[in-house]
């Protein structure tokens, strides 16, 4: 009777150790749900439901809806950002969804308050301006002026990766998750048949098997913002054995950092300080203007939908019209260029 006494406690301890390695892998995996790019954003909000907590002595997990509501609300108060709230909201659920625990931010009042967000604060949700051909010509002369020295070789790290990253997304219709990824080795200049750079995007928002994606994008000697005559000079600046990130850290002796790309909120500080530079307001220009703008140029040069899916890597037939600014300077301006057309 005691050796099967033994043997039964021995099997509990066994099954108990096993639903143990079970739960611990199944948070791995969880884990692992959303892409690096996902986690990264999550990661730069999830500190502030944080630090709300231990500000008001309740625990991260476990509370009720009434303590998410009040933080997204002060959240919304102080920053005016509909799309950081909504960012802060996903993060929340995502470290609930990691542990397997039910997370307030599926409560009925949680979907309300973002109602109540909206109708108070319309002018979050209206989206960013793009980058406009004039714009993109004031990024290049700016790079390009005397002080900065033949082919801006002596400008800024900052400057340059600013309007690199800037001018790839308008020409590429990449994202920033896209084109901040990318290494020396990812971006080829070939001359057959004709000069033009060809870009491998991997591990991107919609490369779902982690294919990769390339991209073209075709010379133009004729002006002076030609994206591929910027890459090689970008490439000069850079140095010859330069093989990290294209848009890197700084160093603290104000060199590429190689084996760090900037985040999202650096370059979006460089982006906000270069268009209030140039002249701009910097609160109408984000994180896809660029991408605004290329597939805003590119429709009112007649590009299809179907063509701007595929230059965009969109999966959806809908997210390329969301991308061009159908605004009224926009529409003026897409008339005038296809006038010019004829």
């Amino acid at each position: 009777m005691e050796s099967q006494s033994l043997d039964t406690v021995s099997t509990a301890q066994g099954q108990k150790s096993e639903l143990s390695l079970g739960l611990e892998a199944a948070q791995h995996y969880l884990s692992k749900s959303v892409r690096s790019s996902t986690k990264q954003q999550y990661d730069r909000v999830y500190g502030i439901w944080r630090d709300f907590c231990c500000r008001n002595q309740v625990p991260e997990f476990g509370v009720g809806h009434e303590h998410l509501a009040a933080c997204l609300s002060l959240v919304m108060m102080r920053d005016q950002s509909y799309s950081k709230v909504v960012m802060l909201s996903a993060s929340i659920a995502n470290e609930h969804r990691i542990r397997m625990l039910p997370s307030p931010t599926t409560h009925e009042t949680i979907s309300t308050l973002f109602l109540g967000f909206r109708n108070e604060h319309p002018e979050t949700l209206a989206a960013k301006l793009p980058i406009t051909e004039e714009i993109l010509d004031k990024m290049y002369a700016h790079l390009y002026q005397t002080q900065h020295g033949r082919d801006g070789l002596r400008a800024s790290v900052v400057l340059w990766r600013t309007v690199w990253r800037i001018s790839m997304e308008y020409h590429t219709l990449g994202r920033f998750s896209d084109i901040v990824k990318l290494c020396r080795k990812d971006v080829n200049y070939v001359t057959d048949p004709s000069p033009h750079l060809r870009i491998l995007f991997k591990g991107g928002k919609n490369d779902q098997y982690t294919e990769g994606g390339e991209r073209v994008v075709a010379s133009n000697p004729d002006v002076k913002r030609c994206p591929v005559q910027l890459t090689l000079n970008y490439f000069r600046f850079l140095g010859l054995s330069y093989d990290g990130y294209l848009v890197p850290l700084c160093t603290a002796k104000n060199s590429p950092n190689p084996a760090k790309s900037v985040p999202y909120s650096g370059a979006l500080t460089d982006l906000k300080k270069l268009m209030n530079l140039l002249g701009y307001d910097e609160k109408l220009y984000g994180e896809h203007s660029g991408k605004r703008g290329g597939a805003t140029t590119a429709a009112a040069h007649g590009a299809t939908d179907k063509q701007l899916k595929r230059l965009g890597g969109w999966r959806s037939d809908a997210m390329p019209a969301k991308y061009v600014d159908l605004s009224i300077p926009s529409r003026l301006s897409m008339s005038e260029l296809l006038q010019k057309k004829v």
